[in-house]
């Protein structure tokens, strides 16, 4: 093989070297791409971006097990540059080979990996089509090391070492009462690190929106009354669907709608994005509702729609402990139409005294625990329960508890005018 063949055989391996070096930057560093630069890219780039975002590990294997495969191939065909043609041009050896280290350092490494820390989205989508291709290949590869590297860190690792196994939510919760019995936590403590062991259990089931409470529109009525539901929705989101509510259509911003100067309905419906109704809601937060307009919809085992949560949903559900609706002292909204909103833990005798309403039950004292004692379980949002003609309808449910309730009184009728007595 003659000195310019090798040679460029050589300068291209060390060019691909180097995309694949800042491929490997590019895909450590896609976390912190800005929502400036997401955004900047077309709706394909940005699901590219998010998808390797969301699961770096499978792109990044692949960008290891090549740039392995390169620097060996590059290595081999140095020593044969070095020890043959360059040997007989008449270079020195160590000089020669010094200045190909050098060269295939800052021309395979540290140049790449430069520019991808400078423009990290262009490199993954030219990575992506560069890797692309020769996934077929990799893969099976990369699954075979994964398995002997697993087999070999079993037989170097003791079988006495045992793999700790993760502490339980019931187990930190058993701990923290010890420790507070003991006295190392206080009440105030306890209670915080409770709060937070919450908000890891915390389901989109939790602090959705339930179905009965969303605005719906079917596709069969968008020309007779779409724009009026547009127009006079409470929530921001409008669910449009076909023959029922479980056959959705897609979901309409009324904020966006407005602002386009309310187009064709159909033409601003969005794609629905479901999500089991036990998805972690922090989970849902991060990988779903990254814009302050979008939502998600909840649907159960069966793929019914449950409900609907977005952003301000759960921020509500995080914040509603530490920030109460309009206060602590305010525990009960007139919403008008005899319908009135209360905190679960609204007690029962301040209803009595503020709306001369008596609900009573045996040892129950607030009217979370007084829904709860009448379904005989953790209800739903939206189940309902009528007591003496009272209507109650659970509006938010923690996982433990009845927090907001809805109760509609039944409408009073006006005594009939006495009938005078004619002499």
């Amino acid at each position: 093989m003659t000195l310019l063949v090798s040679g460029l055989i050589y300068l291209s391996l060390l060019l691909l070297l180097a995309a694949i070096s800042a491929t490997e930057a590019a895909i450590l560093t896609t976390r912190e791409i800005g929502a400036g630069a997401l955004a900047a890219q077309s709706e394909r780039v940005r699901r590219q971006i998010q998808s390797i975002t969301s699961n770096p590990f499978p792109h990044l294997h692949r960008a290891l097990l090549l740039s392995a495969a390169l620097n060996l191939a590059l290595a081999a065909l140095g020593l044969f540059l070095v020890t043959g043609p360059l040997f007989a041009a008449g270079l020195n050896p160590w000089l020669s080979a010094a200045a190909l280290f050098v060269a295939s350092l800052f021309i395979g490494d540290i140049a790449p990996k430069f520019f991808a820390l400078r423009s990290p989205a262009e490199i993954l989508i030219g990575s992506t089509r560069l890797l692309k291709p020769v996934r077929v290949i990799l893969d099976p590869l990369i699954a075979v090391v994964e398995r002997v590297s697993e087999m070999i860190v079993r037989s170097i690792v003791p079988k006495k070492i045992k793999m700790r196994q993760p502490i339980t939510q019931e187990e930190l919760e058993t701990l923290i009462e010890m420790r507070e019995e003991q006295g190392a936590l206080d009440e105030a403590e306890a209670a915080i690190i409770r709060e937070i062991l919450d908000v890891a259990a915390l389901t989109v089931r939790d602090c959705m929106v339930p179905r009965v409470n969303l605005p719906l529109l079917a596709i069969a009525d968008i020309e007779e009354k779409g724009a009026d539901v547009l127009e006079h929705a409470e929530s921001r989101f409008v669910v449009v669907h076909g023959d029922t509510p479980d056959a959705v259509h897609g979901v309409i911003d009324t904020h966006a709608w407005k602002l386009a100067g309310r187009p064709a309905i159909l033409s601003r419906a969005r794609p629905p994005v479901f999500v089991p109704e036990t998805l972690p809601a922090m989970e849902a937060l991060e990988k779903h509702l990254g814009g302050s307009a979008r939502c998600v919809l909840v649907v159960d085992e069966y793929g019914g729609l449950e409900g609907m949560v977005s952003q301000d949903e759960i921020v509500d559900w995080l914040l509603y402990d530490a920030a109460p609706w309009q206060g602590e002292g305010v525990e009960i909204r007139d919403l008008g139409g005899g319908r009135y909103l209360m905190d679960g833990t609204t007690r029962l005798d301040h209803i009595a005294d503020e709306l001369s309403v008596t609900l009573e039950a045996e040892g129950i004292d607030t009217i979370g625990g007084f829904v709860f004692t009448q379904l005989g379980h953790l209800p739903k949002p939206g189940e309902r329960v009528n007591v003496n003609g009272i209507d109650l309808k659970v509006r938010r449910v923690s996982r433990t508890r009845v927090q907001q309730v809805e109760m509609r009184l039944p409408e009073k009728k006006e005594p009939e005018p006495a009938e005078e007595d004619v002499p």
